[in-house]
């Protein structure tokens, strides 16, 4: 259900909610993922490569790796500490997909 590309909509953390547009996770296959990053300052788009795992119904991980940029420049394009992230999926339909990490709450839409 998770296959195809979803676009960051909100993040909400503390009950404070953000808005986003410039953040999409593409899942392309059971286990390929890719992180992309749209940077209006550059009008260019950063993508990263990586694996996902479900080791649970309602888990998933994500892990990104040096492909095609190093970890250590694309990392701080976003909230990412680390380059695998753990996540609660709180829901996920057709077109809705909400997360859960970190103290954050990451709801996204079908692209």
């Amino acid at each position: 259900m998770l296959k195809g590309k979803w676009q960051l909509k909100t993040v909400e953390q503390a009950g404070e909610i953000s808005p986003v547009d410039t953040v999409w996770y593409n899942f392309q296959s059971e286990s390929i993922f890719m992180y992309q990053v749209y940077s209006a300052e550059k009008d260019r788009f950063m993508i990263q490569y990586g694996f996902k795992t479900q080791p649970g119904e309602r888990t998933l991980q994500l892990e990104l790796i040096s492909n095609p940029n190093p970890m250590n420049t694309f990392l701080p394009v976003t909230d990412w500490e680390t380059h695998i992230r753990t996540f609660t999926v709180e829901k996920v339909t057709g077109n809705k997909l909400v997360l859960a990490g970190g103290g954050k709450k990451y709801v996204f839409e079908k692209f």
